[in-house]
């Protein structure tokens, strides 16, 4: 991993990418051989919530939309996302080198604050009660990036398999010299998710309530669930999701809906870390989805987004749905000298009090990393998967949401929560995952809004066995590490 931990020490700070369409970079802390203070302490604990930002924003979410079933690419794309969206994603891609890179440089940042924090207890410079929540951040945080980066660069997780399908290294302490770790089994990455968890869980007690800026023993349980239902443990995801319901209540109409992305405020949200005005760089932007021009004379905004969502995405979404007009919007898309009317994604126009006027939209809010309408989702699956059922909370979901109740049962139930989640996590990175779990193919094929898409990549239909759902290892990473292993499947090595 030689050119990882190159890259790690190298970055300072989060910075533009413009070779790619990662929007930023997660922090690297200080790397001082002293021993620190309390103060310097803090400061690599907001490396935390800003690592966390970067990684739960802008392209970490798009990317894997874009390569799913979710959108279409407009001819304003100018390429942006186009190896994901063609399926052209190979070993030297330097966006999947990237992605990889950012996600082990947030582990090493949580290896070297915890290493460091440690130090500092064992040299009487500061109390273990002092740093005690810190360390039970460190250890989320690295639980989160090695979940993010199992998601893209493994097969789904088997239980009956999980030994031997294939892992990504673990990097569990902190290194100046390159680690030349061996891949592993999957099995070992979820281990190691789940004993950073039972660490998080020891130092992290303090009580959630909505809208919480900092780690909660509330948000360890939603990512508990998170983690169970990808471990295909669904009693105990289940059990976790809805323990959850009680403290977040589910909103009950669209104003509220839309005060939840226009304002971040809402009973549903679990834990979205801090942005505001000053730090907006710390997450990144949506613009693609939307990018409006406000028109004075109309007074609306006119748009030219990079990528539309799939007709079939659309066609979800009745009239009576509160997420019509949130979520997604009729606007009027304009592009090299064309014009139509049709639905763009709304959703991530970002929070109102970050514009400067009216017409400048901000395309960024405070990244919410989990909400209960997921944790009823998972639930209604995790139901379905044992016993068939999952009808209680996903119409509990849909009645909030301003929709009748289904009387779907068994197979017919499933797919009723596979379209739930569609409308309501849609724009969020999950959908790839989805597809995955669930083994269903990719297909594409928009028949709106024609005279604005490129057409390339509409007519994408992948078989859910495909080798090439699961992203590629970066040759770097092969090249550097003689202890590495074999690339995923479908790709040359």
């Amino acid at each position: 991993m030689k050119k990882i931990i190159t890259r790690i020490v190298a970055c300072g700070a989060l910075i533009s990418m413009a070779s790619c369409d990662l929007d930023l970079e997660p922090t690297s802390g200080p790397t001082s051989d002293k021993v620190l203070n309390l103060e310097q302490i803090k400061g690599l604990r907001r490396n935390f919530y800003n690592d966390l930002k970067a990684i739960s924003s802008g392209a970490y979410l798009y990317n894997t939309d874009w390569f799913a079933d979710v959108v279409s690419e407009t001819i304003n794309s100018g390429n942006t996302g186009a190896y994901f969206h063609l399926w052209l994603l190979y070993p030297n891609n330097s966006d999947i080198y990237s992605l990889w890179a950012s996600y082990y440089s947030v582990m090493t940042d949580a290896n070297y604050a915890i290493m460091k924090m440690e130090e500092a207890v064992e040299a009487d410079v500061v109390s273990r009660s002092d740093v005690q929540l810190y360390i039970g951040e460190a250890y989320f945080l690295r639980a989160y990036a090695l979940n993010q980066l199992a998601l893209r660069f493994c097969q789904d997780y088997d239980p009956d398999k999980a030994k031997t399908q294939l892992g990504v290294p673990l990097l569990t302490k902190y290194s100046k010299d390159p680690v030349n770790a061996p891949r592993g089994s999957l099995f070992d990455v979820y281990t190691q998710i789940q004993s950073d968890i039972t660490e998080a869980e020891l130092a992290v007690t303090t009580a959630g309530s909505a809208n919480a800026i900092y780690l909660t023993a509330d948000a360890i349980t939603a990512f508990k669930a998170q983690i169970a239902l990808q471990m295909h443990d669904y009693p105990n995801a289940s059990k976790y999701a809805s323990s959850l319901y009680e403290a977040y209540p589910l909103i009950k109409n669209k104003e509220h809906l839309e005060q939840m992305w226009r304002e971040d405020v809402s009973t549903e949200t679990i834990f979205q870390p801090e942005v505001t005005r000053a730090t907006l760089a710390t997450v990144g932007s949506m613009q693609p989805y939307y990018f409006g021009q406000w028109q004075e004379s109309s007074k609306q905004y006119v748009c030219a987004p990079y990528y539309v969502l799939e007709q079939k995405y659309v066609d979800l979404y009745s009239a009576e749905d509160y997420r019509m007009g949130v979520y997604l919007e009729k606007a009027r898309i304009q592009m090299a000298g064309l014009s139509n009317s049709g639905y763009v994604l709304s959703k991530f126009i970002g929070n109102k009090t970050f514009q400067t006027d009216r017409t400048q939209l901000a395309y960024r809010n405070m990244p919410k990393i989990f909400r209960v309408a997921q944790m009823y989702l998972i639930d209604a699956e995790a139901q379905n998967r044992q016993n068939g059922g999952g009808a209680g909370p996903l119409n509990t979901l849909r009645q909030s949401r301003g929709l009748e109740t289904t009387n779907a049962t068994g197979d017919d139930l499933f797919e009723e929560i596979q379209k739930e989640y569609m409308r309501e996590m849609v724009g969020e990175g999950q959908r790839l995952f989805d597809i995955k779990r669930w083994e269903i193919s990719v297909k594409r094929n928009n028949q709106a809004l024609g005279s604005i898409l490129t057409r390339r990549g509409d007519a994408v239909s992948i078989n859910a066995a495909s080798d090439r759902i699961v992203w590629p290892i970066p040759q770097d990473e092969i090249s550097n590490n003689p202890n590495f292993g074999s690339q995923n499947p479908g790709y040359a090595q």
